[in-house]
C-alpha cells in the first residue's frame, strides 16, 4: 500500500516567471520610488494639516500601494502530495518435481518443498520482513510467468491523510475582523458628527483609528474568506445561511446519490486483483505444503527473475529471494535475467536446498504396469532405476508378485514378498537412469500387486525408495463388443477383424446397410438394435462407425443412454461424411436431443456451418495432440510413451474430419486436425475427445482414418484400438458392485497430476443416492490416508451423480476407496492410479551450488545454503539483516486552487476600494485637491 500525505504550499506565483536578477532589481527600485514618491507627495500636500491626518492619509495610500502589489505577485495555494512507495522483497519458490527429493544428505529426511514451506510459514522471516516491506510470494516451475501466492506488509500508516475539512465553520479571526469593521462604521459616523461640531483636533485621531480598524478587519476578515473557502462569509462569522445550507445539503444528497451509484458500478466492474492505487490486496495462504507442492515437470528460473523484475518496479524492490536447488532445465536461460537484476541494481539472495553432494544411494524411480490383464495373457513391466554415489555398481533386481492383501482386508500397506523373477544389471552413480524390463504370465483370477524391489548395496542411504509397488486386476470373462457401421468402411472391416481374432473378445456386429443373410466375421450378426434392456446390457463397449442414427428408434436410444450412463458401458463413435450430416439436419425429432447428448462436442445445427468438416480432401494432416494426450494410455502405440508420440509423428495423418463448433464442460480433448486453413477463430477442429457419460465414457474420432495407422504398422493399428476399447469400458469391468461405479480420468499420471474422479451410485433400493455429499478415502503410496470430498455433479441430468478431484504428490500406486452400505452389509468400490516422476527432473538431483553462487554474485546478492535442519532460521535472521529498505518517495505538486484566486481577488478589491474611498472622503473633508 502507498503511504501518500498532503501538504498545503502558499507561493507568490509572479515570483516563478522573474529569473532574471535585473527584473527583480527593476521591481524594488519602482516600488521604492513608489512609496518615496507617496510619502513625500503626502508630506508636501497635507503639510498644514494634523499629524493624525497626515499618518491617515500616507497609510491609506501605502495600504493600497502594498494590496496592489500583492495582486501583482498573485499569491496561490495549491495542494501538494507525496506519495511514498514501500519497499518490495519478492520470494520465488521452486515447485518443479525435483522439490520433492531430500532436502538434506540425509535420504530419509523430508522433501526440499517441505523445508521451503517450513522456512516460509515456521520461521519469523515474512513477518519480520514484512515490517519494512512489502513481501509477495510467488510459485514458479513449468509455466511462463510465476504465480502469486500471498502478499503483506507495505503498510506505512493512512492511505490518504485528508485535510482538516471537518473543522467548525465559525472563525474568530474573521469574527474579529467583522467587529473592527464595525467599529470602523461607528467611528466614520462619530467622525462625521466630531467634524461637524467643530472640534478638529479630536478628528484627526479618529480617523488614525478609523483607517487601522477598516484596514485590519479588512486583513482579517479578507484572510479568513480566501483560505477557508469550503464556507460562506455568512458561516465563517457564525450567521446562518439558510439558503446555501439547503442548496448544499441538496447537492450532498445528490453527490451521495451518485457516490452510491458509483460504487454500485465499481463493485461490479473493478478488477478484484488491484486496489486503488493499483496493488494487488494482501493474499493469505492456508495451506504452503498445499500451494508450493513439488508438481511441474520444469524449472523455469530464468523466466521466474525475469517475470518479477517485469511485474515490479525495480526502483523499490529492495531483493529477490530464490528459494531452489537451482537445476534450471526449462524456459530461458538464467543468465539474461540474471544480468537485467544487475543492471536494475535488484540483488538475488539464492537460498539453496538440498545436498550439494551426491549420496550413495539407489532407487526404484517409477514402475509401469497394465491396470487389467486376462489369464495366460503374458504382459511386461517396465521399471526405471537411478543411482548416485559409486561409479559403477552390480545390483540385483527383484519382481515380486502375490494378492492384493489391502484388497481382502481393507486396509494395510503390506506389499508382495513371493519372488518370481530377477535380474542382475550395473548402474552408474551419475544419476543416469536405467531401464529394467519384466515378463509376467498372470494365472490366477482377481487383485494382484507386483513390485520391483532392487537388492541395494550396504551403503544405501535410503531403504524407503527401494522399491516400488503396482496394482493390477486379472479379469477372466471375454469382453463383449457391438460394433455398429452405416456402411462397410474400411475402418470398420479392420476392426471388425481384429476384434473377431481377439480371444478376449466377444462381437457381435451390425452392418446397418447389410443384406439378411450376408455373412460377417463376428460370434452373432444383428439385423437392428437390441431391442431389450437384457440384450443390450450384455455388452461392455459399442464402437459405431458414422452409424445411420435414423435407423434406431427413440426406445432404442433411451436404451442405449441407460447403457451408457448407469452400466458404465464404453461408446467410441467414429464420424464420417454419409450419416453424420444427415442427423444433423433433422429439426423437429425427438430423438435429436438424445444423440446430441451422446457427443463430448457441439455441432453446428444452423445455416451454412451444419455442412462444416471436410470430405474428400487432397492431402493428409497430421494429428496436433494436446498435453492431456500423453497421459491417455490408448494413445501409447508402444510401451513407453516417449516412444509412442515419435511413431504418432511418423504417421502421414488423415485427410477428412467432421464439423464441430465447440466442446462441452467436462470434455477432453487428445487431438486435433491440424490444417491451418481449417481454423475457425484460431481453433482447429477438434479430431479425438472424450468424456463422462453418467457412469460410462464416450469417446469421439473426427472420421474413419485410423486404419491409415497400418502403413507404420499392423500392430500400432491394432493397439489403438484395442487399448481404446478396453479403456472406454473399463468401469464395466472394475465393478465392484451392483450400487454404483467409481472411475478416474487418467490411470497413470505423473507427480502434480490432478486426477478427476467420478462415481454414480446408489441407496440399498438401487434408486439414485441423494445425499449432499460422499466422503471417500484415498491411499496414498506412503500410507497416508486423505479424505476426498466428492459432491453431486452440477448440470448432471442423473441423480445420484458425484464428482471430485485429488492432486498426486509422491510416485507410487495410489488407490481410491468408496465405501457404501453400513457394517453388516459393506461394499467397497476401488479405483488405482500409478504415478510416476517425469525422467527430467531426475537427472540432475544435486543442488547445483555453482549457479546459485553465480546468481549471487552477479547481482550482489549472498548465497545461503541449507545443509542441516539448524540452518532454516540462521538462513531466514541473514536475510531479514541483509536485505535494506528502498522505499520510494514522490512529490506531486498539484494544481492552483482557482477558488482560492478568485476570493483573493475578491478581498484585494474590497480592502484597496475600502482604503481607497476613506482617502477620499477624508481628502473632501480637509478640502484638500
Amino acid at each position: 500500500m502507498n503511504d501518500s500525505s498532503r501538504q498545503v504550499i502558499y507561493e507568490l506565483a509572479r515570483t516563478q516567471s522573474m529569473s532574471g536578477w535585473w527584473l527583480w532589481a527593476l521591481l524594488v527600485l519602482s516600488l521604492v520610488i513608489l512609496l518615496i514618491a507617496a510619502v513625500r507627495l503626502y508630506r508636501r500636500d497635507a503639510a498644514e494639516l494634523s499629524r493624525p491626518v497626515r499618518w491617515t492619509l500616507i497609510t491609506l495610500r501605502l495600504t493600497a500601494i502594498v494590496a496592489l502589489v500583492f495582486f501583482f505577485l498573485d499569491a496561490q495555494r495549491r495542494t501538494q502530495r507525496s506519495i511514498t512507495r514501500p519497499s518490495e522483497v519478492v520470494v520465488l519458490v521452486d515447485t518443479s518435481q525435483s522439490m520433492s527429493l531430500p532436502a538434506y544428505e540425509d535420504m530419509g529426511s523430508g522433501s526440499r518443498a517441505e523445508l521451503a514451506a517450513a522456512i516460509i510459514k515456521d520461521s519469523e522471516m515474512l513477518d519480520k520482513l514484512s515490517a519494512e516491506h512489502r513481501v509477495s510470494v510467488y510459485a514458479f516451475g513449468e509455466n511462463a510467468e510465476p504465480r502469486l501466492l500471498q502478499t503483506s506488509g507495505g503498510e506505512f500508516g493512512a492511505a490518504d491523510e485528508k485535510q482538516s475539512t471537518d473543522l467548525a465553520a465559525f472563525s474568530p479571526i474573521a469574527m474579529l475582523g467583522m467587529v473592527l469593521l464595525g467599529i470602523t462604521a461607528i467611528l466614520s459616523v462619530s467622525s462625521l458628527m466630531i467634524g461637524a461640531s467643530g472640534n478638529a483636533d479630536r478628528i484627526g485621531w479618529m480617523l488614525f483609528a478609523t483607517a487601522g480598524c477598516l484596514i485590519v478587519g479588512c486583513v482579517m476578515t479578507g484572510s479568513v474568506y480566501s483560505i477557508r473557502t469550503q464556507y460562506s462569509l455568512a458561516e465563517l462569522i457564525g450567521l446562518p445561511n439558510s439558503e446555501t445550507s439547503s442548496s448544499e445539503q441538496s447537492d450532498s444528497q445528490q453527490s451521495d446519490s451518485q457516490q452510491s451509484d458509483s460504487q454500485s458500478k465499481d463493485t461490479q466492474t473493478t478488477d478484484p486483483v488491484t486496489d486503488g492505487d493499483g496493488n494487488p490486496p494482501p493474499i493469505k495462504v492456508s495451506d504452503w505444503n498445499e500451494s508450493i507442492a513439488a508438481t511441474d515437470a520444469q524449472s523455469r528460473i530464468g523466466d521466474a527473475i525475469r517475470g518479477v523484475l517485469v511485474d515490479h518496479d525495480p526502483t523499490t524492490l529492495a531483493g529477490i529471494i530464490l528459494m531452489s536447488d537451482g537445476q534450471s532445465n526449462g524456459g530461458s536461460e538464467p543468465g539474461a535475467a540474471v544480468a537485467t537484476a544487475r543492471r536494475n541494481e535488484v540483488a538475488v539472495f539464492p537460498v539453496g536446498l538440498g545436498s550439494s553432494a551426491a549420496p550413495t544411494n539407489l532407487r526404484v524411480v517409477n514402475i509401469n504396469a497394465p491396470q487389467r490383464v486376462y489369464p495366460s495373457d503374458k504382459f511386461a513391466i517396465n521399471a526405471v532405476l537411478q543411482a548416485s554415489g559409486a561409479e559403477k555398481m552390480e545390483v540385483e533386481v527383484q519382481l515380486l508378485d502375490g494378492l492384493d492383501q489391502s484388497a481382502s482386508d481393507g486396509g494395510g500397506d503390506a506389499m508382495p514378498t513371493q519372488v518370481v523373477d530377477s535380474q542382475k544389471i550395473t548402474v552408474t552413480g551419475d544419476g543416469t537412469l536405467k531401464g529394467v524390463r519384466f515378463e509376467l504370465e498372470p494365472q490366477s483370477v482377481g487383485r494382484r500387486r507386483l513390485a520391483v524391489r532392487v537388492v541395494a548395496p550396504e551403503q544405501d542411504r535410503n531403504e524407503a525408495d527401494d522399491i516400488r509397488d503396482a496394482r493390477y486386476e486379472v479379469v477372466a470373462r471375454r469382453l463383449r463388443v457391438l460394433t455398429i457401421a452405416g456402411g462397410p468402411t474400411r475402418e470398420y472391416r479392420f476392426v471388425r477383424n481384429l476384434l473377431y481374432r481377439d480371444k478376449s473378445v466377444e462381437l457381435d456386429t451390425w452392418l446397418q446397410t447389410g443384406q439378411p443373410g450376408m455373412s460377417q466375421d463376428a460370434d452373432k450378426v444383428l439385423s437392428e438394435f437390441p431391442k431389450t434392456a437384457e440384450e443390450l446390457f450384455e455388452y461392455d463397449a459399442i464402437a459405431m462407425f458414422d452409424p445411420d442414427w435414423t435407423a434406431i428408434n427413440q426406445d432404442g436410444l433411451e436404451l442405449l443412454d441407460r447403457w451408457v450412463g448407469e452400466q458404465a458401458g464404453g461408446l467410441i463413435i467414429v464420424g464420417g461424411p454419409v450419416y453424420h450430416p444427415r442427423w444433423l439436419k433433422l429439426r423437429t425429432d425427438a430423438r435429436v436431443p438424445i444423440i446430441k447428448g451422446f457427443f463430448p462436442v457441439n455441432f453446428p445445427s444452423r445455416g451454412p456451418l451444419i455442412g462444416t468438416g471436410r470430405q474428400g480432401g487432397e492431402n493428409a494432416w497430421p494429428l496436433k495432440f494436446t498435453p492431456e494426450a500423453r497421459r491417455a494410455e490408448f494413445l501409447w502405440l508402444v510401451d513407453r510413451p516417449d516412444e509412442s508420440f515419435q511413431i504418432w509423428n511418423e504417421f502421414s495423418g488423415v485427410y477428412d474430419y467432421v464439423g464441430v463448433s465447440s466442446t462441452k464442460p467436462g470434455t477432453k480433448v487428445y487431438a486435433y486436425f491440424s490444417d491451418p486453413t481449417t481454423a475457425i477463430s484460431d481453433s482447429l477442429p477438434v479430431y479425438l475427445a472424450s468424456q463422462f457419460y453418467g457412469a460410462g465414457r464416450v469417446f469421439f474420432q473426427g472420421s474413419g482414418e485410423m486404419w491409415r495407422l497400418r502403413r507404420t504398422s499392423d500392430a500400432h493399428f491394432d493397439s489403438y484400438y484395442t487399448k481404446l476399447i478396453r479403456w472406454v469400458c473399463e468401469g464395466r469391468l472394475l465393478r465392484d458392485s451392483n450400487r454404483g461405479r467409481l472411475l478416474v480420468e487418467n490411470q497413470r499420471a505423473m507427480i502434480g497430476d490432478t486426477i478427476t474422479v467420478r462415481a454414480v451410485l446408489s441407496d440399498d433400493q438401487f434408486e439414485p443416492l441423494v445425499v449432499p455429499e460422499v466422503q471417500a478415502k484415498l491411499l496414498a503410496p506412503s500410507g497416508r490416508i486423505e479424505d476426498v470430498r466428492l459432491l453431486p455433479v452440477a448440470g448432471e441430468p442423473r441423480p445420484g451423480t458425484y464428482g471430485g478431484r485429488f492432486l498426486v504428490r509422491e510416485a507410487g500406486s495410489y488407490e481410491l476407496r468408496l465405501t457404501l452400505g453400513d457394517a453388516l452389509n459393506e461394499e467397497v468400490l476401488r479405483q488405482t492410479v500409478q504415478v510416476s516422476l517425469p525422467t527430467v527432473e531426475l537427472e540432475r538431483p544435486r543442488r547445483n551450488d555453482d549457479e546459485l553462487k553465480q546468481y549471487a554474485s552477479t547481482t550482489g546478492g549472498v548465497f545461503l545454503p541449507i545443509d542441516d535442519p539448524s540452518g532454516p532460521d540462521s538462513v531466514a535472521s541473514e536475510l531479514v539483516e541483509r536485505i535494506r529498505p528502498q522505499p520510494q518517495t514522490t512529490v506531486l505538486p498539484g494544481t492552483a486552487d482557482q477558488d482560492f484566486a478568485q476570493r483573493r481577488n475578491l478581498a484585494l478589491m474590497w480592502l484597496i476600494a475600502s482604503v481607497l474611498t476613506m482617502e477620499w472622503v477624508t481628502r473632501r473633508l480637509h478640502r484638500l485637491a
